[in-house]
């Protein structure tokens, strides 16, 4: 089984989200992609998240009717640091039979230098990168400091093309709490969500 694995915040899931892995499924010809809710992203310790439970939540109701995406806990179970090679080692033992595809965002991508043990990681997985407004996949960085030819020739040649759409968690959270609308940022299921149950501690306005 060729496995997709995008893990992230996801606070909340958007339609970026579903576009890049989308995407990733039909260019990499992935069976399936699952998506990993971060328990504590080692990068971004200070964000505004929904609890663990809304952003399962969430991402149950944005994928509901894809039949090649799920939703794994792993990482919320494991606690802690979310650390993307100590989640690979784990997917290594609870699904030996498949081949791993790491999923990542140009913006993600950009800061993968800093990454907690970046050759392992690429020696788990297949690194498949999406580009975004913004983000330069052409600047290497110190990258070619740590990994080898063959990784960084693997890197290049996984680039994945998607429709860039300038959507962030960061800026759908502001939207809702200064009261903007959020229609056709993310799936309706997941906009009615947060508003019934106040995610983010403010209602969405009407659209």
């Amino acid at each position: 089984m060729r496995l997709g694995i995008y893990g992230g915040s996801f606070s909340p899931i958007h339609n970026g989200h579903l576009l890049l892995a989308e995407s990733c499924r039909e260019q990499c010809a992935l069976d399936e992609v699952w998506f990993l809710p971060a328990a504590t992203n080692p990068l971004k310790q200070d964000g505004v998240l929904a609890s663990d439970a809304h952003r399962v939540a969430m991402i149950e109701l944005a994928i509901a009717g894809n039949h090649a995406f799920k939703c794994s806990p792993i990482e919320l179970e494991r606690g802690g640091l979310s650390y993307t090679v100590d989640t690979l080692r784990d997917l290594q033992k609870i699904v030996p039979q498949a081949e791993l595809f790491l999923l990542v965002g140009g913006d993600s991508f950009a800061s993968f230098f800093h990454w907690h043990k970046i050759d392992e990681i690429c020696e788990l997985a297949t690194i498949c990168t999406v580009g975004r407004p913004g983000s330069d996949l052409n600047d290497w960085g110190r990258l070619p400091e740590v990994l080898s030819d063959d990784q960084m020739a693997q890197i290049k040649q996984h680039f994945v093309e998607m429709p860039l759409i300038g959507l962030s968690a960061t800026d759908i959270r502001a939207r809702i709490a200064s009261g903007r609308s959020i229609r056709y940022m993310l799936p309706r299921s997941v906009e009615k969500y947060i508003e019934t149950q106040h995610v983010f501690h403010k209602q969405v306005a009407p659209a």
